[in-house]
């Protein structure tokens, strides 16, 4: 029984370190040439599988006289199902669907609002959605432009900041679809 336990011991640092320092455990497995991403030989496929085998086991073997061979087929049976559970998550997470990232160049020509007066010179603050997400970016215009109005982004200057014109300025004043 102790020989159970300390496989399922085994098993339990498996997962635990694969949490805490997943590149340590890939790059063994990339030694080994054994795909270790999300496929069956990963740490936490391999973690759940002792750890369920060893408790199961030392489970099965304390429990009567139902002798090594039961408790080691109990325990080979409980790995399956802990390990199968392992992998279905650790292929459902790494093939889980994000948000598109948002790249600072897609703002070119976006319609954004201006919240803190653009002075001349100085850098205001706009707002604008993008891809769902609401940005505050600093702001520059070629002249001042008041808090509350609406302007296009024609340039960005960093991470942060962007060059604005009014939308009047930007698009003209004539009305769509006149002549």
């Amino acid at each position: 029984m102790t020989g159970f336990i300390l496989i399922g011991g085994v098993g339990l640092l498996i997962v635990v370190v694969s949490l805490v320092l997943h590149d340590f455990f890939e790059g063994i497995f990339d030694v080994l040439h054994v795909d270790a991403g999300s496929g069956l030989f990963s740490a936490p496929v391999i973690g759940a599988f002792l750890a369920a085998f060893g408790f199961g086991a030392a489970l099965i073997d304390s429990a009567g006289d139902a002798g090594t061979g039961v408790a080691v087929g109990g325990g080979v049976g409980a790995g399956v199902l802990m390990g199968a559970a392992a992998l279905w998550i650790t292929r459902g997470l790494m093939n889980m669907r994000t948000d598109e990232p948002v790249r600072m160049g897609d703002l070119i020509g976006k319609t954004a609002n201006v919240v803190t007066r653009i002075p001349g010179g100085g850098y205001g603050e706009v707002a604008v959605t993008h891809l769902g997400q609401r940005m505050k970016l600093n702001a520059r215009a070629a002249d001042p432009i008041p808090a509350g109005t609406a302007v296009v982004i024609t340039e960005v200057t960093s991470a942060s900041s962007v060059l604005v014109e009014p939308e009047t300025t930007f698009w003209g004043t004539a009305e769509l679809g006149g002549s």
